[in-house]
């Protein structure tokens, strides 16, 4: 009997481990959907920081499971603040990087940067320099910090973060609805395999 509940329980595992994510557990959902854009593909919302470690981890895990889901996806990085001056910064470099089109050179140079090279950004001047390393012009870097384009774009990432409760980085919302915090999806790789099933389930139901 012994040997038939030891089986019985090995059995029993891998239909766990297979079960399907919970909304509650896993991820939650709001109570007031946000607006997407992303034609036909299923808008999933990265918020990170490049002052945060474990966005630095995250960043090539994300960049893998964007290129296998391919046009089933689309990424938009959402920088965040927390009301930290230094993060804001970093938040305003990416959208700075963004309005020069040197965001695809720039984004994981940046991590790399502040996590694998210990640069300390101080200042728009050392961001501007920085950028100017990676394709950008230096004063017009310097320019677009103060642009209407810049200016709005934050706003709206904070009002973002705001509206979908982000409470800490790498955090990840699909489709406008579902919210996917690290810790309750039980790590990098289950946020994503969370993501991966949210996608399904909107294409289901489209």
């Amino acid at each position: 009997m012994m040997r038939w509940f030891v089986l019985l329980l090995a059995l029993a595992i891998p239909a766990a481990a297979l079960a399907a994510p919970e909304a509650g557990r896993e991820y939650r959902v709001l109570s007031e959907p946000q607006p997407v854009d992303a034609g036909d593909a299923v808008q999933v919302r990265e918020f990170f920081s490049y002052g945060c470690p474990h966005c630095h981890d995250f960043h090539p895990l994300l960049a893998d499971w964007q290129e296998e889901m391919g046009q089933a996806v689309s990424v938009e990085h959402v920088p965040v603040t927390f009301g930290r001056d230094s993060w804001r910064l970093l938040a305003e470099a990416y959208y700075v990087a963004e309005a020069l089109d040197v965001l695809g050179e720039a984004h994981g140079a940046l991590f790399r940067a502040v996590h694998e090279e210990g640069r300390r950004f101080s200042d728009r001047a050392a961001i501007a320099a920085f950028l100017a390393d990676h394709g950008a012009d230096e004063q017009a870097a310097l320019d677009a910090f103060d642009s209407f384009a810049v200016t709005m774009k934050m706003r709206r990432a904070e009002r973002l973060a705001r509206d979908y409760g982000i409470q800490g980085t790498p955090t990840l919302a699909v489709a406008g609805r579902y919210v996917i915090d690290v810790r309750e999806a039980g790590g990098q790789h289950g946020m994503l395999d969370v993501a991966g099933y949210l996608v399904e389930q909107e294409q289901e139901a489209d």
